[in-house]
Formats: C-alpha cells, structure tokens, sequence
C-alpha cells in the first residue's frame, strides 16, 4: 500500500459586508451589487478603495443605487439654495 500527497498553493480570501467595510480602505475589492443593498451602501461599497482599478463589479443592477427621498429633497433644496445670487454690501 503506498500513499500520494499532492501539495497546490492557497490564497486566503476573505468576504465582507458594506456594513464592515465603512471605515477602511481596502487593496481591491470585487461587488456584487443588486436590490440587497440599502439606500447609500452601492457608494459605500464602490468608495472602499483608492483606485477604480481596484474595483471589480460582478454583478450590477440599477436597484442597487437607492437614495433616501429625504436626501434628494435636502440635495434639491441646496441646489436651489446655491444657485441663488447673494447681493453683499459694501
């Protein structure tokens, strides 16, 4: 009776969620971004790293991209704000 170990190399991987991630900056990181996500996770996600070449999206769909309505009324409402001409005295 003989015996055969065959060695092949590991590379550790590791997966996390949006949640986790939002305070570090990550090497690279692969997304599957779909109608999982909360409102604001889709840029969290992306934003995790320093480079759009570390970035690699898997899976994509428009649902992954929700903004809180409260954010777009305060967005529309600095808009309008900022586009206002603000006369100074002398």
């Amino acid at each position: 009776m003989s015996a055969c170990r065959i060695q092949f190399p590991l590379q550790n991987a590791f997966a996390l969620t949006v949640h986790k991630t939002q305070a570090i900056t990550l090497p690279k990181a692969s997304l599957h971004l779909d109608d999982q996500m909360f409102a604001g996770q889709a840029y969290v996600a992306i934003s995790r790293c320093r480079s759009w070449d570390d970035v690699e999206i898997l899976s994509l769909t428009l649902d992954a991209f929700k903004v809180d309505e409260k954010v777009k009324k305060e967005y529309i409402r600095l808009e309008q704000i900022s586009s206002n001409v603000l006369y100074l005295k002398h």
